[in-house]
């Protein structure tokens, strides 16, 4: 059977606890929207594969974050997108490295139609008719959120909520890679 799964770098619970408290302010301000209930994430990826398939991808994703070393981020501003969504947006610097480490990541995931995301973000709403998004770009304070990146999580899309799963946790540990890596002679 064919699921739909997600990739993303997940924060510690103090920030997921102040995204969802965003979120409700944000709800009680403008009402409902797309992503209200969503549990905060900043996405890699998102693909679709069977149970054999998410189980090889689990286990080269597993062995590609091992190689990480934990890595601050820091939210100071918010953005959008035209689609209308809604974002806490990561620090300049610190794009670099989870850039980086999402690129690491997505190069164990080959499989079609797999949706990248180029740009690291946490997406408080989406889909928000353009007065609604102009709302909310002032509706908040100048952001300072940070949190140890420190794992990417594998979720499971489950139909009766409508919403993603926590299915497995692959933490940085700052491991040496066992991959050989190009050299280079300048």
């Amino acid at each position: 059977m064919i699921n739909r799964y997600s990739l993303c770098f997940q924060p510690d619970d103090a920030t997921i606890e102040i995204v969802r408290q965003m979120k409700l302010q944000l709800a009680d301000h403008i009402g409902w929207y797309n992503s209200k209930n969503s549990l905060a994430h900043m996405t890699i990826s998102k693909f679709q594969t069977d149970s054999i398939g998410v189980n090889k991808i689990a286990q080269l994703v597993r062995q590609q974050c091992s190689t990480f070393t934990p890595t601050q981020v820091l939210f100071n501003d918010y953005g959008q997108y035209p689609n209308g969504a809604f974002f806490l947006a990561v620090d300049k610097e610190d794009q670099v490295t989870l850039k980086e480490y999402a690129k690491k990541v997505m190069s164990k995931v080959s499989l079609p139609d797999v949706y990248k995301s180029n740009e690291p973000h946490m997406s408080i709403a989406r889909k928000l008719e353009p007065i609604k998004l102009q709302q909310a770009l002032v509706f908040f304070e100048k952001p300072a959120i940070s949190f140890m990146c420190d794992k990417v999580a594998l979720r499971q899309f489950n139909p009766e909520r409508r919403q993603y799963d926590i299915i497995d946790i692959f933490p940085f540990l700052g491991m040496p890679s066992n991959e050989a890596e190009q050299l280079s002679l300048f």
